[in-house]
C-alpha cells in the first residue's frame, strides 16, 4: 500500500509540475523511456540489488533567452516510476543537444531529484531488517539527488526521435556524506516533438 501511495503521490507531482511548467513555457518534447533498473554497470557489485523496469515521463520546453549564454539548454521536468514499486524518483533540470550528424544526436541532462527510496541504515549491525535492507534496497544517502542522463539519439522523423538512454543518481557527497551506492539505470526513450 505504501507504494502506490508513493507512486500516487509521484504522479501528483509530475502532473503539477506539468501543468506549473506550461504556463512559463512552450512544451517542445514529451518523452517516454523504459529502463532497466539499477543495472550493475562497471561490475563492481555496485548495483543489481533492486529489480523491475521504470517507466520515465519528460516535458522538455523550449530553451529560454536568459540561457543562451549557456548554449541555450532546454529545461525539463522528469518523473520515473518503478514496475516493483522500489525506487521513484521526480526532478527537473537542464539538457544539452548537440548534433553529430543531420539525424544522430547527443544529449546530456543534468539535474535534481527527489525520491522515496531508502537513505539510512539502522546503526544496529544486527538488526535484521538493516540487514535485509543492505542485501536488497539500494542507500541512497539523501533524500535529495543529482542526476545526470546521457543520450544518443537518432532523429526518425520531424514527429519522432529514439534514444538509447543512460541514467546515474547519486548525492555525490555533496548533497550529504556517508553512505553513497548511487542508481544507475539504462534503456530507451521515445520522443514527440511538437
Amino acid at each position: 500500500m505504501q507504494n502506490i501511495r508513493n507512486a500516487g503521490l509521484l504522479a501528483l507531482l509530475l502532473v503539477f509540475s506539468a501543468g506549473a511548467g506550461t504556463a512559463f513555457a512552450q512544451v517542445e518534447e514529451v518523452r517516454l523511456g523504459v529502463l532497466d533498473h539499477d543495472i550493475n554497470l562497471t561490475g563492481n557489485g555496485a548495483g543489481g540489488k533492486e529489480g523491475g523496469v521504470n517507466i520515465a515521463v519528460e516535458l522538455v520546453f523550449a530553451s529560454p533567452n536568459f540561457l543562451s549564454w549557456a548554449w541555450s539548454p532546454r529545461p525539463f521536468i522528469h518523473g520515473s516510476l518503478n514496475t516493483d514499486g522500489l525506487t521513484n524518483f521526480a526532478g527537473a533540470g537542464l539538457s544539452w543537444q548537440f548534433d553529430l550528424t543531420d539525424r544522430i544526436f547527443f544529449e546530456s541532462n543534468s539535474g535534481l531529484v527527489i525520491h522515496d527510496g531508502i537513505t539510512q541504515l539502522s546503526d544496529d549491525p544486527g538488526d535484521p531488517e538493516r540487514i535485509l535492507l543492505d542485501a536488497t534496497r539500494v542507500i541512497l544517502g539523501s533524500r535529495v539527488l543529482f542526476r545526470l542522463a546521457l543520450s544518443l539519439g537518432v532523429r526518425v522523423n520531424d514527429d519522432w526521435d529514439a534514444s538509447v538512454v543512460f541514467e546515474h543518481l547519486s548525492h555525490g557527497q555533496i548533497l550529504a556524506s556517508g553512505r553513497n551506492e548511487g542508481l544507475d539505470n539504462i534503456g530507451f526513450r521515445l520522443s514527440r516533438k511538437f
